[in-house]
């Protein structure tokens, strides 16, 4: 394939030639050379800077893509309720770091990532002297949205390793805005953080690999290699990869090999550690066919061609699967419950899902169209025996790979193909987007790539201006709707009526669904200034909260049990669904007045739109009512409920239907 660039002598020798990098660097043709400097042909810093303006427009260019990519990460940070995986998350980081080890003894992961973003908040526990501030989304997530704003800039150094400035600078334009990056830039688990030492990593083995700075690149590689091999094993692919590409890149110098096998083995140490002694996680997967956390991949998951499918769609314009409503596969991932069929005039867009499928369709075309050389028919003699021969042959390595590895464990275990390929090992399966997005830097170099390879510059800007304006658009999705049930919106409306001198004054209901029960005692007690999961137990400090009604049903007991309490005064009940005006519903507003009896009174109602995860085409509606204890008789002093909505501008209201 033809390397990303426009410039006249394009950096086209392989890595591993010093020559490509001054070609690409050369100055064009006819260009004026009286600046050149002395006859040696070296020049001092401040010759190069005045003899090249174009550093500095490439400077400030990647400085607004990084603001830019701040601001996609940063802005409205805490806006989405923490989800099951950052509950965990702050379960294990919330004590000793004795106490984080032994949380990790049954996991998958090595401890890097738990380590850090537990000094993270202990240094801002330190700063805001508070407990519980530490724990809130706005401190936990800016860790990982700072690593994914660094992202930027290390795509970019990899982009080089590839291509010429201006590649290099659309490389990190597409990070920027890749709604991959953003999703999880915002999300506090240890990916962002992986990829980005990942990412810094083959960047600095490519640059090892072609200059003779040993003692500079080599260090930096190995530091790099022990960070992302202390935070998830998903990186030993690329260690895998980086010796395919040690022994097909050519001239390999003498010392190349043994470093890297040094570089390894001290990358390895720590996992081996971890793996041979503080934890079981191998062995329950591998040997014993343990669960080891992964039943929960075939449950949205097969080898079918739309998982397959999936993969690009997910890593590049964070589409989840390329199914629609009310297909049951999508009511089953996300909790939407039997009764979500029949109102599908009410909570879906059919535009959205249509405009996905063309979306991708389009992405699709110009990566295929990438691969055609359009401007490459009138290129000279010279210019075609320059043509890379490893590059893109690496980029295509790097995609087919680790996939393949991770569809193999889909084999089934009666098969005597498991036995071929598997021998006495039981392993899960494991494919699903988060454990392959090492992938990610490689579809982003291939879209640059066919990008910059379309005909005539008329085409390419719009083509780029598409891809640009289709990113944003899908990772706005994070910041501009509801993406989890609205825990923390509910908590904060608990917290207005809290009070902590009297704390049975107050009882809080929430309809939990299938929501695994850390996500809500986090949320609610971080809105109530309290430390989640004090260190001895789990615990609730406050009699009256039931936050793990998993039905109506159970709802209506817990309502039952509040109302024989003389010192409850207040009842915040949040509940899917209270939208059906449906006096058959039993958590109507008929059917709780008539429960509750006439000392009680309705009188504030909030709904919420909640959009379901990358497919925000899907929604329900979600409220929050407010129930007061009244004297017999000043029931008509009290104001009329009040009804909000929050999120985006609701498509019709518990009030308005």
């Amino acid at each position: 394939m033809q390397p990303m660039t426009d410039s006249p002598i394009p950096s086209t020798a392989p890595l591993g030639q010093g020559a490509a990098r001054a070609a690409s660097e050369a100055p064009a043709a006819g260009e004026p050379n009286s600046a050149e400097g002395p006859a040696t042909g070296k020049r001092t810093p401040g010759e190069r800077w005045r003899r090249f303006p174009s550093n500095k427009a490439l400077w400030v260019s990647l400085a607004l893509l990084t603001i830019a990519a701040a601001c996609l990460r940063f802005w409205r940070l805490s806006y989405q309720c923490y989800w099951t995986d950052e509950s965990y998350t702050i379960n294990r980081i919330r004590g000793s770091f004795s106490f984080m080890l032994a949380s990790l003894a049954d996991q998958g992961f090595p401890p890097g990532w738990y380590a850090l973003l537990r000094w993270w908040t202990m240094a801002a526990e330190y700063l805001t002297k508070s407990d519980y501030t530490a724990l809130t989304p706005a401190v936990t997530r800016s860790l990982t949205a700072l690593l994914g704003t660094l992202t930027v800039p290390a795509m970019y150094y990899l982009g080089r390793q590839f291509t010429d400035r201006k590649g290099a600078l659309l490389v990190a334009l597409l990070t920027a805005v890749n709604p991959y990056l953003i999703y999880y830039s915002r999300d506090i688990k240890m990916y962002p953080a992986v990829w980005l030492a990942l990412i810094l990593n083959i960047a600095l083995f490519f640059k090892w690999q072609s200059t003779h700075r040993h003692l500079l690149y080599f260090p930096l590689f190995l530091l790099t290699g022990c960070i992302m091999t202390a935070l998830h094993s998903s990186a030993w692919f690329m260690v895998g990869l980086q010796l395919i590409f040690l022994l097909t890149r050519p001239r390999i110098k003498a010392l190349d090999g043994p470093l890297w096998v040094a570089g390894v083995g001290a990358m390895s140490l720590l996992p081996i550690y971890w793996y041979l002694n503080q934890t079981n996680w191998m062995d329950r997967l591998v040997e014993r066919s343990g669960d080891a956390g992964l039943s929960f991949v075939t449950s949205y998951t097969d080898m079918s061609w739309k998982t397959i499918a999936s993969l690009p769609c997910s890593h590049l314009l964070g589409y989840l699967y390329p199914s629609f409503p009310p297909d049951p596969i999508v009511r089953r991932w996300f909790n939407l419950g039997p009764n979500f069929d029949p109102h599908m005039a009410t909570r879906s867009w059919p535009w959205m899902a249509s405009m996905e499928f063309w979306v991708a369709a389009i992405f699709a075309a110009i990566m295929v169209l990438g691969l055609i050389p359009w401007r490459g028919f009138r290129r000279s003699p010279e210019r075609r025996a320059a043509v890379t021969r490893y590059r893109f042959w690496w980029i295509a390595i790097w995609l087919v790979i680790p996939t393949v590895c991770l569809a193999l464990t889909w084999i089934p275990q009666d098969s005597p193909w498991h036995a071929y390929v598997w021998h006495n090992l039981k392993p899960k399966p494991i494919w699903e987007p988060r454990y392959l997005g090492m992938l990610v830097p490689a579809w982003i170099l291939w879209l640059a790539a066919a990008l910059r390879r379309l005909p005539t510059l008329p085409v390419r800007i719009l083509a780029i201006a598409f891809v640009v304006a289709a990113s944003v658009f899908s990772g706005l999705s994070n910041q501009l709707i509801l993406r989890n049930p609205p825990f923390h919106k509910a908590a904060a409306i608990a917290a207005e009526y809290y009070d902590p001198n009297n704390k049975k004054n107050l009882a809080v209901g929430q309809v939990e669904l299938l929501t695994p029960g850390k996500v809500i005692p986090v949320t609610y007690d971080l809105a109530l200034h309290q430390r989640p999961f004090k260190v001895g137990g789990n615990f609730i400090p406050y009699e009256n909260f039931d936050i793990s009604i998993g039905s109506p049903e159970q709802a209506i007991a817990f309502l039952r049990t509040v109302r024989t309490k003389p010192e409850v005064q207040t009842i915040v009940l949040t509940d899917r669904d209270g939208d059906i005006k449906d006096p058959r519903y039993p958590l109507s507003d008929e059917a709780l007045a008539e429960r509750l009896g006439p000392a009680w009174k309705l009188v504030r109602e909030e709904t919420y739109e909640l959009h379901y995860e990358w497919r925000f085409y899907i929604f329900n509606t979600w409220r929050t009512r407010v129930w007061k204890r009244v004297p017999m008789g000043a029931a008509a002093l009290l104001p009329q409920p009040s009804t909000s909505a929050a999120g985006l501008p609701a498509t019709g209201s518990a009030s308005k239907r």
